[in-house]
């Protein structure tokens, strides 16, 4: 029972640390205020490519 408490605790740390806004937030409402939804899309799309290529290397181990 030790191991799930600790492994609660941890959870919730981690789920208040994804629902906390980060650099990508302020970077994608940045481009929103200043160039409109079709830029703000581009710049998603960015961010999801280069978050997918961090999840592939660490994937596979690289």
């Amino acid at each position: 029972m030790v191991y799930f408490d600790q492994f609660i605790i941890i959870a919730i740390a981690h789920i208040l640390a994804l629902m906390s806004p980060g650099p990508d937030f302020a970077i994608i409402l940045k481009q929103s205020i200043t160039y409109g939804r079709k830029k703000s899309i581009w710049t998603s799309f960015g961010i999801s490519i280069g978050i997918l290529v961090h999840v592939t290397y660490t994937i596979l181990g690289v």
